[in-house]
């Protein structure tokens, strides 16, 4: 019996909260990661997401054990948006595991409010290979400490077929700042194309879910062909590396959905700057 494929929308985490003590950091909500509504934006997650796993990892020792990890997916759930000005607290647990990758989870909670919840499947890869290998034994001790499934399992959620190149079809040459020490695209820089098509898109303003897989290395000096759906069921996005003669390849080097969760529509942030309770005399 074939079992039905499973899709962005019925995906459910195996947990809601760590079942024991896990990694935990806070730090200021920065600009640079907002919009001009002072709601975090997706690639500002993403890039929580990327700095809370380098933290962990330098704690834990694991940059000498198990120094070299990809993100393949990353799934991020606004229940209630974040905004600046505030700290924010994320925490950090594994789900899952196998003997070469995991998932990982992150909660994210704002000191003004907000709400996120993350999951990232991680893999452990070799730097002489570059394929996957083996978790080490202390890193494996320590992230199975509180999981639900030891038989993590590959499974793609964005298995919507592309559409066929059109006019609505634009390119995007990539900055060297969008490059991470790899030499691979940053995560967070895919996102930063999802944000610029859903500019006001009331999809941002109510409950959602972001699932982005990395589905083939875009390396430094690339450019890219952004294709595009926004229909009822949400939106999707791919990206095309494209070669030296401008052709895209012929499959994508990611996918993306974005899709409506259940609640109502966020509520305005509270106004800033605050109202001036005194007058303050400048000199010069």
């Amino acid at each position: 019996m074939i079992k039905p494929a499973v899709t962005p929308s019925d995906y459910e985490f195996l947990q809601a909260a760590p079942p024991g003590p896990s990694f935990e950091r806070t730090w200021p909500v920065r600009t640079g990661d907002v919009d001009p509504e002072r709601r975090v934006r997706l690639d500002g997650i993403a890039r929580y997401l990327q700095d809370m796993a380098n933290d962990e990892m330098f704690h834990r020792g694991f940059d000498a054990t198990d120094p070299y990890w990809l993100v393949r997916r990353s799934i991020i759930d606004v229940l209630e948006p974040l905004h600046w000005p505030s700290d924010v607290t994320l925490l950090r647990w594994c789900e899952s595991t196998s003997s070469r990758w995991c998932n990982m989870r992150i909660t994210l909670r704002g000191s003004a409010g907000g709400h996120v919840e993350t999951e990232a499947f991680w893999i452990r890869f070799s730097a002489e290979s570059g394929m996957p290998t083996h978790i080490s034994d202390g890193g494996m001790e320590y992230l199975q400490q509180y999981v639900s499934e030891t038989r993590l399992r590959w499974k793609a959620l964005n298995t919507t077929t592309p559409p066929e190149p059109s006019p609505a079809d634009h390119t995007v040459r990539l900055r060297a700042t969008d490059f991470d020490p790899y030499q691979h695209l940053n995560n967070a820089a895919y996102l930063q194309l999802v944000e610029d098509d859903l500019n006001g898109d009331p999809l941002l303003a109510a409950p959602h879910r972001a699932v982005i897989e990395y589905l083939a290395p875009i390396p430094l000096g690339s450019s890219v062909q952004v294709r595009s759906v926004r229909d009822d069921a949400g939106y999707r996005q791919w990206l095309y590396l494209l070669d030296a003669d401008g052709a895209p390849a012929a499959k994508p080097a990611s996918a993306v959905s974005v899709i409506t969760l259940p609640g109502a529509p966020f509520d305005a942030p509270a106004p800033w700057p605050p109202e001036q309770v005194e007058r303050i005399e400048w000199k010069s």
